[in-house]
């Protein structure tokens, strides 16, 4: 990453993203949330908890916060499930929200690209609800098209082929005292 330009700044929104992505992805399989995004889900129910309950006082202003994100950024009218299942415990849906929009908002790293790399994690991870999830943020967001999915994808089978391969074989990474100055940009001496 380094050596592509990213600065540790950059990589730590990376991680950051990537640690949320892989936590909520896990949440939500482990909860058997249903897609929702961009339309509620219609088969049959398979979340464990019952989500036709009205959240409690202490959620609904993290809720509203979420309805009008949700109105702005997804363009759709529903609060996804998601945040719903975790409005039965409020500090829990304010704390992971508040996460959500800072890992997702832009900063060194554009809402682009933290959306192209939300959408790998999460493919990454198996995690049907939250592909739906990024596919369509990326889409109404980044302008992602049908291509730019397939080549997040590609790049997805690219480093997990890779990874698995390199963990298999016990490949050690050949640049163990590297640090981010080592990369820095060549400055002019001023000696001259």
């Amino acid at each position: 990453m380094l050596r592509l330009g990213a600065t540790e700044q950059g990589i730590t929104e990376i991680l950051a993203l990537a640690e949320h992505v892989t936590s909520i992805a896990a949440a939500a399989a482990g909860l058997r949330l249903r897609a929702d995004v961009p339309r509620p889900a219609t088969d049959r129910r398979t979340e464990l908890v019952d989500l036709s309950r009205a959240p409690s006082l202490d959620a609904e202003r993290t809720l509203a916060e979420v309805a009008d994100w949700a109105r702005e950024a997804l363009q759709i009218d529903h609060v996804p499930a998601f945040w719903r299942t975790l409005a039965r415990k409020p500090r829990l849906l304010e704390a992971a929200w508040a996460k959500h929009c800072l890992v997702l908002a832009p900063d060194e790293l554009s809402g682009e690209l933290k959306a192209a790399v939300a959408l790998a994690v999460a493919m990454n991870a198996h995690s049907d609800y939250w592909i739906a999830y990024f596919d369509h943020y990326g889409r109404v967001r980044a302008g992602f098209d049908d291509d730019v999915v397939v080549e997040i994808a590609g790049a997805v089978m690219h480093y997990v082929a890779f990874n698995t391969i390199s963990h298999g074989m016990m490949l050690e990474a050949p640049h163990h005292d590297i640090v981010a100055s080592d990369f820095a940009p060549e400055t002019p001496s001023h000696s001259e």
